[in-house]
Formats: C-alpha cells, structure tokens, sequence
C-alpha cells in the first residue's frame, strides 16, 4: 500500500480511465472515451489510485453531490492485478472522507451485486426499506 497514492482530480489520462471501465466490465461499446473529461469534471470528487512505482493508474472512484446534503459514491473500482491488497478499502475510505471534509450529511453508494461483504467493512448497511429504480432504455 506504501506505493499506492489516492489523488483528487478534475482531469485525467482518457485511456487509463476507460481501461479500468473495461477491467470492471462496465464498458460498453456505444460509449465514447470523449465523454470522460466531461465524466470527471461533473463528479463531485473523482478520485484515482496511482501505483507509484510505475505510474500506472490502478483504481478510481467518484463521488456525485448536490454539495449540500447527499453524496453519492459510485464507479468504484481497482484493477484486477491489485485486488486483494486493501486497496479498494483505503479508496472507499478517500472518498468517504472527502464527503465528510465536505460537510455531506448523507453518504450513499451505488455498488455490483454480491458485494456487500465488502462494503460493511467500512460501516456501509444496505437498508431493505429504500427502493432505488433504474430507468432501462
């Protein structure tokens, strides 16, 4: 974890982004990599792991606000090649605090399947009682 570094960012290389969309499997090829700089700048805190070591960027997170009340944490990811190593929780951790340093009374997260183990780690509960919908096209 030493050689990991979490970084707030407005902009970032396109490519590395849209790799890390891919390793998720949330990549689809009616995306355009053009709409990325717009994705970064309209987030309320995007956040990227950098190994330093190489250079290379290994995980990310986003953060969705209305700066006020709610944060919404999505679009969390790290490359397959690092899972395992504590790395997502210390990014989950960035982002939460980030939401806090911001004043954000309600912190929420948009996350896969089957991963909730993992996000009660860090005092995230899923609550039975909301229902969220997704639009489909």
């Amino acid at each position: 974890m030493n050689h990991i570094q979490f970084t707030i960012v407005e902009s970032w290389n396109t490519n590395s982004i849209v790799r890390l969309y891919k390793e998720a499997g949330w990549w689809k090829e009616e995306y355009s990599p053009d709409e990325i700089p717009g994705l970064i700048k309209a987030s309320y805190r995007f956040i990227v792991g950098i190994d330093v070591t190489s250079g290379e960027t290994i995980a990310m997170g986003r953060i969705i606000s209305d700066g006020i009340s709610i944060g919404i944490i999505q679009d969390l990811c790290v490359h397959s090649d690092f899972r395992g190593k504590g790395i997502g929780q210390a990014l989950l951790q960035s982002l939460v605090n980030e939401a806090r340093k911001a004043g954000l009374l309600k912190i929420m997260l948009v996350a896969e399947p089957n991963t909730e183990s993992f996000y009660k780690k860090s005092c995230f509960i899923s609550n039975k009682n909301q229902i969220f919908l997704l639009h489909s096209r």
